[in-house]
């Protein structure tokens, strides 16, 4: 018996109309990486952003359900958008090739019936219509079917699951998908093995229970028949996990900038940062980074004086977002303190590293259109303007729902 696996994670799309997700990029890592700690040297493959094309996806279909034997075991996820026609949406989806360069459920439902592997596991952590407020694919066409489009893919020897109901959204949380973060939870198990079905109840009530917090009703499925159930043996946390994932390690840092590359940020940041400031980090910034885990993503509220290296940290924070395919967003009182600032950072992080750095403060020049469909990695915002406080009111209303 051997795995076959493939894990896909899509946050960004080359259509520019198509709005960026935050988490997808993340779960597929995850998975990836906790499958590779625990199975070594079994075949995988991750598909992450650019590289998870229609194509590609489909490839890496056939590498796996096509190539797999009877007593092998296949073991997909997909995160990343789903269409109200019921399609998973890929990097390179284009609108005017929409049925091209989308994958119909049906496609799905046939190569899991012409495997021959033993047992396959699909993870879907997108949602694929969800009433009000859940969004999917701007404009997508709605299904005349009011079935579960899920039913056609499982079946005996197939086990399906899914992030949400039929007419529910996909949540994220903590830059996971509600359903993927249960799912790793369960898994990482005290034992040596974990029987999926038998955890699903745990994973079922988690996802709810979060949901609620939320706001929002969100119920994962899981459909097929395996006799016996899916042994998976346990995930266990190693090397591929703490590379991807290093802040789960704890780690801490001296004054050398050099050293915040534990923290996953490219050298071109970390270089241009040392001749900028060639003292490295203060005790302010340090204490920063290696007691409060700003780097981790914890939340942090900084008061110090003056020319203390508050906004560095605010920096810090923003460098390790935009790493981990997230967005950062600066609130400043004043229109010229904006400008200012935008200019300063389109000249160190714009054109030296070739982030995307857009304002907001209201005027009529502002990119508008690109902050509502994320396209940027960091926005400067003048957060007195009534109207961009109403729309980024609404954009954190939104930042946890799933497409």
């Amino acid at each position: 018996m051997s795995f076959l696996t493939a894990f896909i994670g899509i946050d960004r799309f080359a259509d520019h109309t198509i709005r960026e997700l935050s988490g997808c990029r993340r779960d597929a890592l995850a998975l990836w990486a906790l499958f590779g700690d625990t199975i070594p040297n079994h075949d995988s493959q991750i598909l992450l952003d650019a590289d998870a094309t229609t194509a590609a996806i489909r490839a890496a279909f056939d590498s796996t359900l096509g190539r797999a034997g009877p007593d092998d075991i296949v073991v997909l996820s997909f995160s990343g958008h789903g269409t109200a026609d019921n399609r998973l949406v890929t990097h390179d989806t284009d609108r005017v090739r929409y049925a091209d360069t989308t994958i119909a459920m049906s496609e799905l439902a046939t190569r899991f019936k012409n495997s021959k592997a033993k047992i396959v596991l699909c993870v879907l952590d997108c949602c694929f219509s969800g009433g009000a407020p859940a969004r999917v694919l701007d404009d997508s066409p709605a299904t005349r079917n009011q079935g579960n489009p899920l039913d056609s893919v499982a079946g005996v020897g197939r086990i399906l699951i899914s992030a949400s109901g039929i007419n529910e959204p996909a949540l994220e949380l903590d830059r996971h998908g509600l359903l993927t973060s249960a799912l790793i939870g369960a898994l990482q198990s005290e034992t040596d093995s974990v029987n999926l079905p038998a955890i699903m109840n745990d994973v079922m009530q988690r996802v709810r229970t979060e949901a609620a917090r939320l706001g929002h009703v969100q119920t994962p499925v899981m459909l097929g028949v395996i006799e016996g159930g899916i042994i998976l043996p346990a995930l266990r946390r190693g090397h591929k996990f703490f590379t991807a994932f290093p802040e789960a390690k704890g780690a801490r840092v001296t004054q050398n900038l050099m050293d915040l590359a534990v923290f996953g940020l490219p050298n071109t940041v970390l270089s241009a940062w040392h001749e900028q400031y060639q003292n490295g980090l203060n005790a302010l910034q340090l204490v920063a980074v290696n007691d409060c885990r700003v780097m981790d993503g914890q939340s942090l509220l900084v008061v110090a004086p003056t020319s203390s290296g508050k906004t560095f940290v605010g920096e810090l924070a923003a460098a390790k977002a935009v790493a981990d395919q997230r967005k950062a967003v600066f609130l400043l009182p004043y229109r010229a303190l904006v400008n200012e600032k935008f200019d300063q950072f389109q000249r160190l992080y714009g054109e030296r590293m070739e982030m995307r750095i857009i304002r907001c403060t209201g005027d009529y020049s502002d990119q508008v259109l690109t902050f509502i469909r994320g396209k940027y990695d960091l926005v400067r915002q003048r957060y007195m303007c009534s109207r961009w406080r109403d729309v980024f009111r609404r954009l954190r209303y939104d930042a946890s729902l799933r497409h």
